[in-house]
Parts: C-alpha cells; structure tokens; sequence
C-alpha cells in the first residue's frame, strides 16, 4: 500500500510541475491585454490627417455644420504600369518602364461613417501594446526599414507624426513608430487598412444617416406639385395616403423603394452648372414623427466624360443627388435614376 501511495504523491506532484511549467511563459489574451496611449484627443480636438506612401497620398479634413461633422478627403492614387510578360525571359530584349503607362488619378469625396471610425481610433490613439525603442539595426523586424507609409494627424492644433510599418505576427495589427518620441507600438491594422486603401474605404455611399424604418412620414414635391406619404406599419415598404391610414398604395410604395436603394457613387464637389432645389426633378423630405430629419434632390445634367476622355464620348444624361448626409452631390446609377423620373408623375397625381 504505501508503495502505492508513495508513486500516487509523486504523479501529483509532478502534474503541478508540468501544469506550472506550461503555463509559465503562456501570453496574456490579446483581449486582457490593457491599451497603452501613445496620443491624447478627441474627434471634437481632431483637425486634420496626411498619409503618404509609395502609390497612396491621402488627406481628410474635419468640418462640421448642424447635423455633425463630416471629412473632406483628397485621394491622390498612383497605379504602376502593367509588368511585361516577357521580362525575365532568356533571350527576351529589356523594355524599359513606360512612364506614361502610369496611371494617376485624384478623387475628393464626403466621407462621414467611416471616417468617423478612423478619427475616433486615432484621436485618442491607443496602442495594443508598446514595445518600446528599436535600435536602427532591428528596423528590419519590423518593417520599418522600408516603412508602408507615414501618417501626420493634427490634434489641438499639435502635429502627430507615426511612421507605418510591418505586419506583426498573426498580421492583424502593424507596428509604428510614433516619430515624437522615438517608440515602437503595435496599432489596430484597421487603421493601415482605411489609409492605404482610401479611395475605396472612405467614400460615403449611403445617402442618409438614418435608418429608412425610422421615418414615419415623406412629402414628395416637383414644382407646385406635392404629395404626403404615410408609411404603412405593417409593411416597411408600404406607403400610403394620410386620409387613408393603413391602406397601402401600390404604386408609391414601389417608387419610394426604388428611392430607398439609391446608392452614391461618385462625388461632385461643383457641378457643371449651378442647381436650384427648384431645379430638381424631384425633392422628398423626410420625417420622424413630426420633425423633419433629411431630404433628397434628384437632378439631371448631359453627362460629362471620363476624366481623359475625348467629350464627344459622353452620352446620356448624369443623374446627380444631394442629400442631408452627404453634403456634396454624388452621382447616382442612371438606370434607377431613370426610373424614378418617369414613375414619377403617377406619384404625383
């Protein structure tokens, strides 16, 4: 027996030994991990932001009326030529790059929701973790000898500078160098992302800042005409007439759909002419009860070409929008835009 209870203490001790062992050096969870300040701010002391990479510049602005703030963005985009299929080729002759292959482009648009998630991250911005000065030598660790890019953010008037390096292991966040200091950090990889990527991921696509279960009620006007709309409560898309509560009209709710899924595409900060709300094809306000919470005018303008395109290759019509939300006008899909012009007048009756 006491052999038995000798090797039964022994198993148990050597159990703690190993349990101890293999939690040692076990890492906090990312999650447990408390977030280190590298800067203070906040989006009210926000002011503005520079990036800077090989192919990307890219500069976000705040400002601010009665509904909120909301970011002009300036995209500066520069696309390499396409690499020749023949290069590395025994044999082949060397082709020399075509500069004029280079494709650049700018774009200035509205940016609100998602702006607004990149300010807030970096106004205060906190760090996952800190790591601390790197020797020149160990820049390579971590990509910040050949750094992805340079972000300058504006915060109570002070200048923030942080160089963007390398993936750090597992790739969701980036190391960055906060240059005012001299330290290396470890950063939300969202906010690399929404930076070298700008021209896709800031744009304000959406023509409102509410949701369309929200608005109660809807005046559509064109000139003298104008027409009240009540939403149906048992259909979200139904609509109806207010002397007729509960009833659904067929014919306005399918027309308000079609104005419900508009979606912006590109921004036009001055159209080709100036526009009058009493130039618009149609004008919708929209109400939460009884307050009125935004608007939409449609407007219609000889298409304009491409940018670098001849201008006897634009044809059609653009179909602009403005909106409470999106300050600028912003082009619309012609296809649906179209729709909703001639449907209109059975709207309107």
């Amino acid at each position: 027996m006491k052999p038995l209870m000798l090797h039964g203490a022994v198993l148990v001790v050597a159990a703690g030994l190993a349990y101890t062992v293999w939690n040692k050096d076990e890492p906090v969870p990312e999650k447990e991990q408390a977030a280190v300040d590298v800067w203070s701010g906040s989006q009210a002391s926000f002011s503005k932001l520079s990036f800077e990479s090989k192919t990307r510049k890219v500069h976000l602005e705040s400002q601010k009326d009665a509904l909120g703030y909301y970011y002009v963005t300036t995209v500066d985009k520069e696309d390499a030529p396409p690499a020749d299929p023949h290069a590395g080729v025994p044999g082949a002759p060397l082709k020399a790059p075509d500069a004029k292959a280079t494709k650049k482009e700018t774009t200035r648009f509205v940016s609100v929701k998602a702006a607004e998630t990149l300010v807030k991250s970096l106004a205060p911005l906190k760090a996952v973790r800190a790591v601390g000065k790197v020797e020149v030598g160990r820049n390579e660790e971590f990509g910040l000898d050949k750094p992805d890019g340079t972000l300058k953010v504006t915060i109570d008037g002070k200048e923030q500078v942080l160089v963007i390096g390398g993936t750090t292991p597992g790739g969701s966040e980036r190391y960055a160098r906060y240059q005012n200091s001299g330290e290396v950090f470890a950063i939300s990889g969202d906010i690399a992302q929404s930076l070298m990527f700008g021209d896709s991921r800031l744009p304000e696509h959406d023509l409102h800042g509410f949701k369309n279960e929200e608005i109660a009620k809807v005046r559509v006007q064109k000139g003298a005409k104008t027409r009240e709309l009540l939403r149906v409560k048992e259909k979200n898309e139904g609509w109806g007439d207010p002397s007729s509560p509960g009833k659904q009209d067929e014919t306005a709710g399918n027309w308000m759909s079609k104005v419900t899924r508009l979606r912006g595409s590109d921004f036009v900060e001055k159209p080709s002419k100036a526009l009058r709300s009493e130039d618009a094809i149609v004008r919708v306000e929209y109400f939460d009860g009884g307050k009125a919470v935004g608007f939409f005018e449609l407007y219609k303008l000889p298409a304009t070409p491409a940018p670098g395109a001849a201008p006897e290759s634009a044809k059609g019509s653009d179909y602009l929008v403005r909106t409470e939300w999106d300050r600028w006008y912003v082009k619309v899909p012609a296809s649906t835009a179209e729709q909703i012009e001639t449907d209109l007048a059975s709207v309107l009756k």
